[in-house]
């Protein structure tokens, strides 16, 4: 992996986040580094233990997964030191089987017996296991028939009146239990209302099972399981907070997996009635809460089924297309999927199937009729992880000609094209990356690869820059240019923007002290005058940075007359006291 250097990883992540990254490695942060094949696993310590899953390809960086929650653009400190601690210690990593290969050999038994002792340890683990049972062991325990004094049971009658019709093993009892227990009260982070966090996320296992149900043939059972689940969480919806929208989405899941299932049915006219009365009765029920988009879509199934061309649907045209792929694709019904993807212009599913099913070159001409950028870079991954760079390049750089956002596309692309010696092409690409968010890194990425051009180069990106009027990167570029009255002059007009006067004052303390105090002195005593506690250790902070700046500038004597007048007027404050002692 000799193609990943600082530089490309620089290139990859923000400035603050190598920066931190760069500590993390060097104070040891990182441990259990194993790599396996080309799969690098650790740990890391921060805020708690992080666990950190890198994969790495001829290229360089193929991707890479943090459990710390960093959000914010780029690899996470995390993951930094990690690729840092490979790239100067890779003999640090030891070397081991994957796990399917270690546990080849052992039997079944032996297997429960290690999974039992893991689960009473960590008793969390349960749930996650009978969650992720296949669903053949879920849902194949039929609720028991009841006898209605005639003696002819329902499940019987029902099976005689199916005649042929295979009946399906999905008890609609034992799962409505499963989805009570989901929404029972008692799980919730606030007085007032549950969190709808868990609840969306075991609802969602949900649905994947009804999926699953779909997948093994039983269309009406995975019809009753989300019936179900709509029904019970219609009535539940209130006790939770939503605001998030979490459990919105987890009912839009289930409405378009239910979609999958009606037009997979083989529904009679009399089920098909009792179906769109449930349905209508169940969405009524949800759209109270504004829950519609994945209900509407199994209405339309429901009503129009395989139709060409279902009349006056507005936007779920699309939206069902896609369902009716998805069934075709579950099927097999591969000629009629890459029919409908033609005739709906489906260009990406097309080219994913075609790759799938390894007609590569059919695949790879027919990605270049993809008109988004975002839906180029998933292609273009595909083809990188089928080891296929000198297709997934020349795609990628197509896909920068497209219109629409090219960002996330750019930012893939540069570090490869780097990593392959293509350094012009690499160049192109963070200009492209640059002109849609700007950042530091990106420019030094440019000033690296420009060479001689830069100066000229370096005009026409700062004019990009101020246009964007992005005070940070703004800043951030200025400071790197030494060009400190102008990192300055942004820093004043960001007058709330707290985070970003704080590191240009940081960084100009050697140089304009004089500006670091009078921010600094006008920040603490701003927080101090309000006569709450809770802003006392920023006001300390910026009375530090005024600090360094008079001693910085020889000025010892001016900061401590301040400090003791400071001190005396606020002398009844022992919270503040207490933080100014500190100094």
């Amino acid at each position: 992996m000799t193609t990943l250097t600082e530089d490309t990883l620089r290139s990859t992540t923000s400035a603050q986040s190598f920066e931190r990254g760069l500590e993390y490695y060097h104070s040891g942060a990182v441990y259990n580094t194993i790599r396996q094949g080309d799969t690098l696993l650790a740990e890391c310590v921060g805020t708690e233990t992080y666990h950190l899953r890198v994969e790495l390809d001829a290229a360089g960086l193929r991707s890479a997964s943090c459990t710390c929650p960093y959000e914010y653009g780029g690899y996470c400190k995390h993951l930094v030191a990690l690729l840092l601690t490979y790239l100067h210690k890779p003999n640090e990593f030891t070397k081991r089987k994957s796990l399917p290969v270690l546990l080849e050999n052992v039997d079944k038994t032996a297997l429960v017996a290690m999974l039992a002792k893991l689960a009473d340890r960590h008793p969390e683990l349960y749930n996650w296991i009978e969650s992720n049972l296949p669903v053949a062991v879920i849902a194949a325990t039929p609720a028991l028939p009841k006898d209605t004094g005639t003696g002819v049971v329902d499940g019987a009658r029902e099976s005689i009146e199916s005649q042929s019709k295979p009946v399906s093993q999905v008890s609609e009892h034992a799962w409505r239990k499963r989805i009570k227990n989901v929404l029972r009260p008692g799980h919730g982070y606030s007085e007032d209302y549950e969190s709808s966090y868990s609840a969306s996320g075991d609802l969602d296992e949900i649905t994947n099972s009804a999926s699953e149900v779909l997948a093994a043939g039983d269309a009406q059972g995975a019809i009753t399981i989300l019936l179900a689940l709509l029904d019970e969480l219609g009535d539940a919806y209130e006790m939770f907070d939503d605001s998030d929208g979490e459990l919105g989405e987890s009912a839009d899941f289930a409405g378009e997996i239910l979609a999958e299932a009606i037009l997979s049915a083989d529904l009679n006219e009399k089920e098909r009635k009792t179906l769109e009365r449930k349905l209508a009765e169940i969405a009524k029920n949800l759209a109270d809460y504004g829950i519609e988009n994945g209900l509407e879509i199994a209405q339309l199934a429901l009503e129009h089924g395989w139709e060409t061309h279902p009349e006056d649907v507005n936007n779920f045209t699309i939206e069902l297309d896609k369902v009716k792929l998805n069934v075709l694709e579950r099927q097999g019904r591969t000629d009629e999927f890459l029919a409908l993807c033609q005739q709906t212009s489906q260009h990406l599913r097309f080219t994913q199937k075609l790759l799938q099913l390894g007609r590569t070159d059919e695949g790879i001409r027919a990605a270049y009729q993809i008109a988004e950028p975002t839906q180029v870079l998933e292609t273009a991954k595909k083809l990188r992880e089928a080891n296929l760079l000198s297709d997934a390049i020349p795609l990628a750089e197509h896909g920068l000609t497209l219109a629409g956002q090219k960002y996330h596309l750019a930012v893939w692309l540069a570090p490869l094209e780097e990593s392959q010696g293509r350094l012009e092409e690499a160049l192109q690409a963070y200009l492209v990356s640059f002109a849609e968010s700007p950042s530091l890194e990106t420019y030094k990425s440019l000033q690296r690869l420009s060479g001689e051009r830069w100066a000229q180069l370096k005009l026409s990106q700062m004019q990009i820059l101020l246009q964007t009027e992005r005070s940070e990167a703004i800043a951030a570029v200025y400071l790197y240019e030494q060009e400190w009255d102008a990192a300055i002059a942004v820093a004043e007009n960001s007058a709330y923007d707290y985070s970003l006067r704080e590191k240009v004052a940081d960084a100009v303390i050697a140089h304009r002290p004089d500006w670091v105090i009078r921010i600094s002195i006008q920040e603490a005593e701003k927080l101090i005058e309000p006569t709450q506690s809770k802003y006392y250790p920023h006001a300390a902070r910026w009375l530090a940075k005024a600090k360094q700046a008079y001693l910085q500038s020889g000025r010892k004597a001016e900061w401590l007359t301040y400090f003791a007048q400071l001190r005396t007027t606020y002398a009844r404050r022992p919270s503040l006291q207490k933080e100014l002692a500190k100094l």
